[in-house]
């Protein structure tokens, strides 16, 4: 195949940009598909998961709290009012009655307050527990942000840097003709499709050339194009 020396330094350099443009490609999706923020992702709605059966607990407790202490109020009202009717009652029989129902409340006084601090302790790891999953879903989601950031300045890079390779392949595919073309659009479908020889061997495959073959290929004409007799590469030199 037929191709001047500009024309091959032009198909080697095409071959060098596809490869890169591959690899940006390649880049951008790894980026993109991060596995760090797919894993922060996933620990974040864990997080939150948590935060939901903290924060129900917790407002549960808090119902419980209330209730409880509008029981112990109304234990407390009553007993006010039945000491008051105690020292205000001149009837022994009356008075016998209501110092009963005073040591019944007093009593059931003591148990809602123990109920009550029972309660309260609990409320108060409940809402410790609250504040500490809520600050870790905080710092995980403040952490993807930022990573998310990161990910979109480095995706923002790759795609200027591909931006210059397509300008750059515009002009390399100019400088080809339309039958080498086909053939390198062939090959690079499934390899790298241009190589030259160095250090006895192929740029495209690596394999090591024959003496006979490194001889084959340099005897060619100047402007013709040689393959590789492992890979099928062209050849260029």
């Amino acid at each position: 195949m037929k191709l001047d020396k500009p024309g091959q330094s032009a198909l080697l350099k095409l071959s060098e940009v596809d490869i890169d443009i591959e690899r940006i490609k390649n880049e951008i999706s790894k980026a993109v598909n991060s596995a760090e923020l797919t894993a922060k992702s996933a620990q974040l709605s864990e997080f939150s998961g948590e935060v939901i059966v903290a924060r129900t607990n917790f407002e549960n407790l808090n119902m419980e709290s209330r209730k409880a202490d509008d029981n112990l109020h109304m234990v407390e009202d009553r007993l006010a009012r039945d000491l008051g009717r105690l020292n205000s009652t001149s009837s022994p029989k009356d008075a016998q009655a209501i110092q009963s129902e005073v040591e019944s409340l007093t009593l059931r006084k003591e148990e809602l307050e123990e109920v009550e601090l029972e309660i309260l302790d609990r409320l108060e790891a409940a809402k410790q527990e609250l504040d500490a999953i809520s600050l870790k879903r905080e710092r995980t989601a403040k952490e993807i942000e930022e990573l998310r950031e990161k990910i979109q300045v480095q995706v923002d890079e790759l795609k200027g840097q591909g931006r210059k390779l397509v300008a750059d392949r515009e002009i390399l595919v100019a400088k080809i003709p339309a039958e080498v073309l086909e053939k390198y659009k062939f090959l690079a479908a499934k390899q790298v499709a241009v190589g030259k020889v160095e250090s006895r061997s192929c740029t495209a495959c690596h394999m090591g050339l024959t003496a006979n073959t490194i001889d084959s290929i340099a005897g060619l004409p100047e402007d013709e194009v040689g393959n590789c007799p492992e890979c099928l590469a062209m050849i260029v030199r």
